[in-house]
């Protein structure tokens, strides 16, 4: 036996395989044809999918969130100041979505766009639903962060508009302009970027005289326009992270 392993050695490192080209790609074909073929036997439903997407996200984030919220809403409560609550919820704004950037660059940071794209579910589909996770439950925590503050009447909705809603929308436009941007941006500017965005913001509200020239509907104009820009990037990104997909399986198929 052991003459006979010496020879499959021997014969191992002298020959050289030369694969065929036509038989390799013959092989690809009837792995993707028993591999759908399986896959429909057990379809997933929407719902599984959407569920199996939220094993996937790192649920500290999401405490997190909650720690902040509360911490605001604390902050809310306990100051007697009531002009330090303007700025604190700017600040919570901007913070309450930066606590997403991980996430959403997970993929990236990972290098695994090209394992999601050869999936079965497009990557398309898979950002949406995570997209849909997040906003679910980041809806939920805000729906009850906002009833609390407006129960306890330290904050008005109105301001909770302009003063939480407006900076957190425009946050969450700059993070989805840098992931969907062509140059490979970083999540560590995206943070840069949402922080800049706070500061600037910090001044707006500060100074009294540009804060009081522009009347409250008009805050709310400027918050509605920044939310038809944040479906207009998410949909935008939801595409492009799609076509990126499909040219590597293309190039990868050598089409």
């Amino acid at each position: 036996m052991e003459g006979l392993d010496k020879r499959l050695r021997a014969y191992g490192r002298s020959t050289i395989p030369k694969p065929d080209e036509s038989k390799i790609k013959d092989t690809i074909v009837t792995a993707r044809k028993i591999f759908y073929e399986s896959a429909e036997k057990s379809v997933v439903s929407y719902f599984d999918f959407l569920y199996d997407q939220t094993r996937y996200v790192r649920k500290r984030w999401w405490g997190l969130q909650l720690l902040l919220l509360f911490l605001a809403g604390w902050f809310a409560q306990a100051v007697k100041d009531v002009r330090m609550i303007q700025p604190m919820l700017g600040i919570s704004a901007s913070l309450f979505v930066i606590m997403v950037i991980p996430e959403l660059w997970k993929n990236r940071s990972s290098n695994a766009m090209e394992v999601e794209g050869a999936a079965y579910f497009s990557i398309r589909q898979i950002y949406s639903a995570r997209l849909l996770v997040f906003s679910m439950v980041d809806g939920l925590l805000l729906a009850f962060f906002t009833i609390v503050l407006s129960m306890t009447g330290r904050v008005i909705i109105e301001e909770m508009i302009v003063h939480f809603f407006l900076p957190m929308i425009v946050t969450c436009c700059i993070c989805f302009r840098c992931l969907c941007s062509r140059y490979a941006v970083s999540e560590y500017m995206a943070c840069f970027l949402a922080l800049l965005w706070t500061g600037v913001w910090m001044q707006i509200i500060s100074d009294e005289k540009i804060y009081r020239a522009v009347a409250t509907p008009v805050w709310f104009g400027i918050c509605g326009m920044a939310a038809l820009y944040l479906t207009y990037i998410v949909s935008r990104l939801l595409r492009e992270e799609w076509a990126e997909a499909q040219i590597r399986a293309l190039s990868k198929n050598g089409g």
